[in-house]
């Protein structure tokens, strides 16, 4: 009886080593033979899903949603009652490069923010991401302000808008070493100090 495969496992497997590839040699560096060596695959595999380079390297950019979404899962599980600063702040230590995961994200999110501004796909993916992720952000501020939990004159849009920016901003300094993660982490808190009770 023929092996069962399952193929979108294999794809997010050869996105995985895509993350790492960048996370260690930069975008530059990544090609279908450094992924088949890193996924353990055959050449003919990798060719197989992905015929080209920017097929594979736009299936990797959309499952870091996937990955990213599995991880701030289990940080909100861990989280005991929590308030929706607990939630915000949960989120944005998952998109800040504090530890390996959150630093092969955040270079692949690096490298493909540059080449989005010469390669219109990865721009239509960066960009719904930040939509999606901005929407998440309003939502989760709206919610604390009818919880009462945001101080009084607080805009929920404005401030949802501006944390989200100021996460993504301490993004290079952090992997580029200017920051540590606890100073980033520390920055969040004191934005939050200030708009929440």
């Amino acid at each position: 009886m023929p092996k069962q495969v399952d193929h979108e496992q294999r794809r997010r497997l050869l996105a995985d080593a895509v993350f790492a590839a960048i996370g260690t040699n930069g975008y530059e560096s990544v090609s279908l033979r450094d992924i088949a060596e890193r996924s353990g695959y055959s050449m003919g595999t990798v060719q197989y899903y992905f015929p080209t380079k920017q097929q594979m390297l736009l299936f990797a950019l959309a499952h870091m949603r996937d990955r990213v979404l599995v991880r701030l899962t289990a940080a909100l599980d861990r989280l005991d009652q929590p308030t929706s600063r607990d939630r915000i702040r949960a989120g944005a230590a998952v998109m800040l490069p504090i530890d390996e995961a959150g630093r092969e994200e955040a270079c692949v999110n690096v490298a493909f923010y540059a080449a989005a501004t010469v390669t219109p796909a990865y721009a239509d993916q960066l960009r719904a991401g930040y939509e999606r992720v901005l929407t998440v952000s309003r939502n989760n501020f709206q919610d604390a302000a009818v919880r009462g939990e945001l101080r009084t004159g607080t805009d929920p849009d404005r401030e949802a808008q501006s944390f989200y920016f100021l996460t993504q901003g301490l993004i290079g300094p952090v992997l580029l070493g200017l920051y540590r993660p606890a100073e980033a982490l520390a920055l969040l808190d004191a934005y939050l100090d200030r708009v929440f009770r």
